[in-house]
């Protein structure tokens, strides 16, 4: 939903081998192609969101659905992006 959200049909998340988070975030350190910066930016952010919806839904037993969740990601990457995430800018619909 994000990646259609900001057009990034040549991000493939599924053609990576890392079975870890940390292995993907190593795996794309090492690349140094101009859409990294943003492309870390959102990994960040994403995480982030997926966090807090974690601690939600363990510490006060408040879930929700998949659409609030891609709902308050779109709208912190929004922020973040007027906030001066300027590489979030670069990848903004």
């Amino acid at each position: 939903m994000i990646k259609d959200w900001l057009d990034l049909h040549d991000v493939h998340p599924s053609d990576s081998d890392a079975t870890s988070v940390k292995e993907w975030w190593s795996h794309n350190a090492n690349k140094k192609t101009q859409s990294r910066r943003p492309l870390d930016s959102l990994m960040l952010l994403i995480s982030w969101e997926l966090w807090k919806e974690r601690n939600a839904q363990i510490f006060c037993n408040n879930a929700v659905p998949v659409g609030v969740d891609v709902a308050r990601i779109k709208e912190e990457t929004l922020l973040w992006s007027i906030a001066g995430a300027r590489h979030l800018n670069n990848i903004m619909p």
